[in-house]
Formats: structure tokens, C-alpha cells, sequence
């Protein structure tokens, strides 16, 4: 009975990392989508990434500045104002971690020129979480690299 109770907890915690990875793999996927639109110069390319319902809250330095919370549209409105002026030369997520199912955090680094010609390196906390079947962002933090 022992025996039968220890195979069914390692059933449990493989079905639990499992789940978790693919989670992981799907927010890591948003998140390198966010950097290609980025590296891409078109803000538009922005929108598979971005929620129907809801909003992102952005704390932007570089890359705003910008803090408080918008909509999709705003979101997008946002880095096409960055866009216009600055650039995003690399974009490389570092890190995934996430609860399985329904949020992730990310953090990537990117090197960048600024709307005022300076460039420097930055790194970007990505906050996704589940929204039907795709991964949707809901944070972004910049900080200093």
C-alpha cells in the first residue's frame, strides 16, 4: 500500500512540473513575441501578445516614460511613440518562471537606442497570464542593466 501511495505522489509531482513547463514554454513564447515585435520597429506587432479584456500596467523609463495602467490600444500607442524615435537593437528572455497554469514572469535584457540617440542596456520584467488559449501580458517593468 506504501509503495502504491509513493508511485502515485511522483505521478502527481511529474503531471505538476510537466504542466508547469508548458506553461513556462508558452509565456517564454509571448515573451520572445514581445521582443520580436519590438526588434521589429512595428508596434502593431504588438497585438497577438496583448489582452482583449483588461489592462497592462507599464513602468517604463527608457522606453516611456510611461506609468499606470492602459488598454491594449493605449499599449500599442505607447511603443509606437517609442518607436518613432528609439530603437530596440536585441531582446533575449532570460528567465520564465511560472505557477503552471495561469501566470508567468519573465525577465529579458535588451539593448536599445533611446529617443534621445543614447544607447544602453535595460532589463524587462514581462508579467503574462492566461487568457483562453494564449498567453497575454499584463506588466512591464524596465529597469537598469
Amino acid at each position: 500500500m506504501r509503495a502504491a501511495w509513493s508511485r502515485l505522489a511522483v505521478v502527481v509531482a511529474l503531471t505538476a512540473a510537466l504542466a508547469a513547463a508548458d506553461a513556462d514554454d508558452g509565456a517564454r513564447e509571448a515573451a520572445t513575441a514581445f521582443g520580436r515585435a519590438l526588434l521589429s520597429g512595428t508596434a502593431q506587432a504588438l497585438r497577438p501578445v496583448l489582452p482583449d479584456h483588461g489592462r497592462v500596467h507599464l513602468t517604463l523609463a527608457r522606453l516611456g516614460p510611461e506609468e499606470g495602467s492602459f488598454g491594449a490600444r493605449q499599449v500599442e500607442a505607447v511603443f509606437l511613440d517609442f518607436l518613432a524615435r528609439g530603437k530596440v537593437d536585441s531582446f533575449e528572455v532570460k528567465r520564465c518562471e511560472g505557477d503552471g497554469r495561469r501566470s508567468a514572469l519573465t525577465h529579458a535584457t535588451a539593448t536599445i537606442t533611446d529617443r534621445d540617440g543614447r544607447s544602453g542596456r535595460i532589463g524587462l520584467y514581462l508579467r503574462f497570464e492566461s487568457e483562453g488559449e494564449r498567453w497575454v501580458l499584463r506588466e512591464v517593468k524596465e529597469t537598469a542593466e
